[in-house]
This record gives structure tokens, C-alpha cells and sequence, in this order.
């Protein structure tokens, strides 16, 4: 194979790669007590928000005779409690939470922070409880009654806070800390099993196509995940430290706090999210975005949702993501932190775009050489190849150097764009003028209906798909006969794929590769100006 086809096969690699990237996409153990654990533990630091009186006669769970059941619910009044969980940095409200006395459930669980369809204006908050979680059932299946007896509406601050609720001699006690997405539940003389109903998580983005927007993960020796469509009953996952339902951004994870692990479940999500329970009378529940950062903080591997890629890019994923949060923490804007990062990852490729394309040109200087060594042993394809390297040697051209550079920067951008399209902090984060959503594509000139699955027309995707042509045309080509036409197609069918590419492409990334591409091209006409001058020099010497 020669050089040139090296080169033009290394470049429908990166095209293979980035499109099963695209098509594909896709437990330590913990024998110390959880923080929330030495909270709960901690009972004397909180504030008690309720006073448990004995109820006479107040074992309140359903009977199983129809009768008796009708008699309750008719003489029950429910209750609803506000949670107002605190931001200490901000004071801000993190999470508004609805608790009902029905069941002892989750009614509503509102991200403050998240806009529900950001792109849109819809000025609706993310609600990760579309149908109530952790509903209390009795033997025949109706939610328990529960009677609670503290305010309407208590604040997780400092102190934290607990809500009790109480049938008979059955309790279901929450325990609320500021700065948690979450909370940690107890039972007591209730059913063993926890779960969060399927199609509990909303879709919370526009133009959803993606198969596996919804997943179910759990952790048993190792991070298992299952996309929620192709889950075709309810099924155990063993022994787990933890089991989780989620959308793209927002996910819900339940946590035994018993043991350290215990059975878990999961089944299909009916269109929507998966069903997950957890047999656990004391658990952890994070429920909000899926950041790494926050993740990070949970610990027992929950970080694994987060997709960084295969396990080289993954780390270097890694480094890009802290990169971004933190030490570009500073910069208020995302799209000027893409721009920044976009410079840095250029100076630090900077050697080898310059190898590479100083090998380049070397290959284009040689061509004649090249021709005339063809043409005399075209019927002896050994001798040939004797003679090329030869002239290989002569001139100190290395066939590769121009391909294998180029390689080595490719786990670099796979590993940009498995950040870019995973980061919930871009969700909703705007830039500038139209681009009001850094991970969504970016629209200029929308669609009525979508057309080849675009959405409408990208301004950044064009200019990409241009600055693209005129790196290959400031290359030119290093081959000849089939080679020479194998690369001028690439020059002009490479820009329009990539830009077609693009146009469905997070514009966070979008932004980024144009950037970059922008800043190559400079670089490139540098060091050809360079290398000119270098060979004036020599010949006026």
C-alpha cells in the first residue's frame, strides 16, 4: 500500500469512527458510612419539623376487604409537603420537592437550575417526577395512608430537615440536606421494595431521535447499562450498589443503605424511562443532572454513566472536561471556554500539524522524482518499490509523517466529542446571537419539516465545510495517478460530509472543530510562508 493510500485510508477511518461514535452512542466499595449516613445518623443536628403524636386506632394501611378500603379513602384527607432544599453558596433554591401523605411518594421533584426545553422559552422547569416515586403499597396494592402532623412547607438549610410520616406503627421518615440533588429515605414496617415507576423521567429535549435517550445502569462487579427500549421485561440485575434511570441529562439513582448491596430490578419504560427498584429499607436517592462533578462527589462509580468513550479516550476526556469546569471556572460564557480550550489544544498539537506538514510538502517537492521512478519499473512492482525507498532515504522524506500526526490527534477529537455531546452544562448554555443552546446544533435557517434529518441550516457548519476545503487545496496533493484522483475527490467530497455532519452536531463541538480548523489553516499558511523563505535562503546561499 503506498503513502498515499495510507493517508486516504487513514482519513475514511476517521470517518468510520466518528460515525459509529455518532450511531453508537454510547462499584467501588464502600465500607465507610456515606455522608448522608452520618447525617442521618446526626438526628440531634437537625431541625425536627414534625412531632410524631400516638394516634389511637391510627393503623391507617388500607384493609384488603373492597369495603373497608372505600371507608378509608373517603374519611382520608391527603396532605402535600414542600421541601425547599438550599444552595449554601448561592442561597438559592436547588430543588422544590412535593411529598404526599398517599403512599408517602414523591410527587414532584423541580430541577430550579434547568430549564425544561431550554431552546424553546417554554420557562418550565425540569420536573423528574412526571409519575410519584417510591409509592408505599399496602398487601392489595393501594397506597398506604400516612398522617403527618409538621408544616406545609419546610427548608433544608444548614441543619438539614426530616419528614415523617406515620400509619400505625409504620413510618417513612426523609432526610433533606442543603447542596444534595436527593435525600435519604427510611421504612419501617413497610414493603421491602423501593422503585421509581417507569416513564418517571421526562423528555426534556426537543427533536429527540436518539434510540438510547433513555437508559437503565446499575452497578454489581462492574458498570452495566441497558437502553430502556430494548428491555423487554422485568428482570433482576443481582446483588447491585446501586441502579439508576435516565435520560440524557437528568438521571435518578437509588442507593442501599443497609447493606452494601442488595437486589435490584429493572424493566421496560413503556416509551419512556425505565422502571427501577431497589429491596432496601434505607436508601439514597440522587435525583438531578448528570454531572460529572456531582457524580464524582456520589461516588461507588456512578460517574461511569457519564459516556467519555473507550477507556484511552475516556481519560483524555477526562482531562478536557476539568479542563473546561475548572480551570476555566473563570469564564462565565461556554462558548468563549470552547474558543479558549480550542486555542490551548492547538498549541499543544502544534508539532505535529508542523511535522506533518512539512512532510508534506517534502512528498510534493518529490513527485517528479517519483513519476519517472514509476514509469521506468512499471513491470517490476519490486524494484519499484527498492527505488522509492531509495529516494525515500536520499531525501529525508518519511512516507507516513504526514499521515501519522494526523492519527495521533484523532483520540483528541473523538475524546472532544464525546465531552461536548455528554456535558449537562452545556444544556441551555447560550453564546452569542441565535446560538442560544451549546448542545444543541445550531440553526440559522430552520426547516419547516427536516430534510435528510437536518433541521435547518448552520452558519459554523458551512464555514467549517469551506475552511475545510482550503486546507486540502493549501495541501495540494502528495501522490500521483490513481493516488493524485483518490485525493482531489477527498478535497471536495471531505468539506461536504463533514459539513452535512455538522449540521447535527452539538454546536458546542461545532464550535470547537471550526476554531480549530480556523486556526490550523493560519498555521499552515505560516509554515508554508517558512518553508518558502528557508529555500530562498538556501539557493541565495
Amino acid at each position: 500500500m503506498s503513502d498515499q493510500s495510507r493517508l486516504f485510508l487513514a482519513a475514511v477511518l476517521m470517518l468510520g469512527v466518528l460515525l459509529v461514535s455518532w450511531f453508537v452512542t454510547g462499584k467501588t466499595n464502600n465500607s465507610q458510612p456515606s455522608e448522608v449516613q452520618m447525617v442521618a445518623q446526626q438526628t440531634t443536628e437537625f431541625e425536627e419539623v414534625e412531632i410524631i403524636e400516638e394516634i389511637p386506632d391510627s393503623n391507617l394501611i388500607v384493609d384488603t376487604l373492597p369495603g373497608n378500603q372505600d371507608a378509608a379513602f373517603s374519611d382520608y384527607t391527603e396532605r402535600i409537603v414542600t421541601v425547599i432544599v438550599l444552595d449554601q453558596n448561592t442561597r438559592e433554591n436547588l430543588v422544590v420537592a412535593k411529598l404526599s401523605t398517599t403512599g408517602g411518594s414523591v410527587q414532584s421533584w423541580m430541577l430550579q437550575g434547568f430549564e425544561d426545553h431550554p431552546d424553546q422559552n417554554l420557562n418550565q422547569l425540569v420536573d423528574l417526577a412526571e409519575k410519584p416515586w417510591l409509592i408505599s403499597r399496602s398487601s392489595n396494592g393501594q397506597p398506604v395512608l400516612f398522617e403527618y402532623s409538621g408544616p406545609d412547607t419546610v427548608y433544608a438549610g444548614d441543619q438539614g430537615v426530616l419528614i415523617s410520616f406515620v400509619s400505625g406503627l409504620s413510618t417513612k421518615t426523609y432526610n433533606f440536606r442543603s447542596d444534595f440533588y436527593g435525600f435519604t429515605m427510611q421504612k419501617n414496617g413497610l414493603d421491602l421494595t423501593s422503585s421509581i415507576e417507569s416513564s418517571s423521567i421526562p423528555v426534556t429535549e426537543v427533536q429527540v431521535t436518539d434510540k438510547g435517550y433513555f437508559t437503565a445502569s446499575w452497578f454489581t462487579n462492574d458498570f452495566n447499562k441497558e437502553n430502556s427500549e430494548k428491555i423487554e421485561a422485568l428482570q433482576p440485575t443481582g446483588k447491585v450498589s446501586w441502579v439508576a434511570t435516565s435520560s440524557k441529562y437528568f438521571t435518578v439513582i437509588m442507593m442501599p443503605e443497609s447493606m452494601e448491596r442488595v437486589d435490584g430490578y429493572i424493566a421496560p419504560g413503556e416509551g419512556g424511562s425505565a422502571f427501577i427498584a431497589l429491596d432496601d429499607n434505607s436508601i439514597t436517592v440522587f435525583a438531578g443532572p448528570k454531572s460529572y462533578s456531582l457524580l464524582s462527589d456520589l461516588g461507588h462509580s456512578t460517574s461511569d454513566m457519564i459516556d467519555f468513550g473507550w477507556p484511552i479516550i475516556r481519560w483524555i476526556g477526562k482531562l478536557i472536561f476539568l479542563f473546561l469546569t475548572s480551570a476555566l471556572s473563570f469564564v462565565s460564557n461556554w462558548g468563549v471556554r470552547i474558543i479558549i480550550l480550542a486555542f490551548t489544544l492547538k498549541i499543544l498539537l502544534s508539532p505535529l500539524t508542523t511535522k506533518s506538514y512539512v512532510s508534506m510538502q517534502k512528498m510534493q517537492k518529490i513527485q517528479p522524482a517519483m513519476q519517472e521512478i514509476q514509469k521506468k519499473f512499471a513491470k517490476d512492482p519490486k524494484q519499484q518499490q527498492v527505488e522509492m525507498q531509495k529516494l525515500y532515504k536520499e531525501k529525508g522524506v518519511n512516507p507516513i509523517g504526514g499521515c501519522l500526526p494526523m492519527l495521533l490527534q484523532m483520540p483528541v477529537f473523538f475524546a472532544m466529542y464525546r465531552v461536548l455531546a455528554n456535558m449537562v452544562e452545556l444544556r441551555g448554555a447560550g453564546f452569542i446571537l441565535w446560538i442560544n443552546d451549546l448542545s444543541r446544533p445550531e440553526i440559522l435557517i430552520p426547516f419547516q419539516t427536516k430534510i435528510l434529518g437536518l433541521e435547518g441550516i448552520g452558519l459554523m457548519a458551512l464555514l467549517l465545510g469551506i475552511i475545510m476545503f482550503f486546507q486540502q487545496k493549501l495541501t495540494g496533493t502528495t501522490g500521483t495517478g490513481s493516488a493524485a484522483q483518490q485525493q482531489k475527490m477527498m478535497m471536495y467530497m471531505m468539506p461536504v460530509f463533514m459539513t452535512f455532519l455538522f449540521m447535527r452536531f452539538a454546536s458546542g463541538l461545532t464550535l470547537y472543530w471550526l476554531i480549530f480548523n480556523i486556526l490550523t489553516l493560519v498555521h499552515q499558511e505560516l509554515i508554508k510562508k517558512k518553508l518558502t523563505a528557508d529555500q530562498a535562503d538556501g539557493k541565495a546561499k
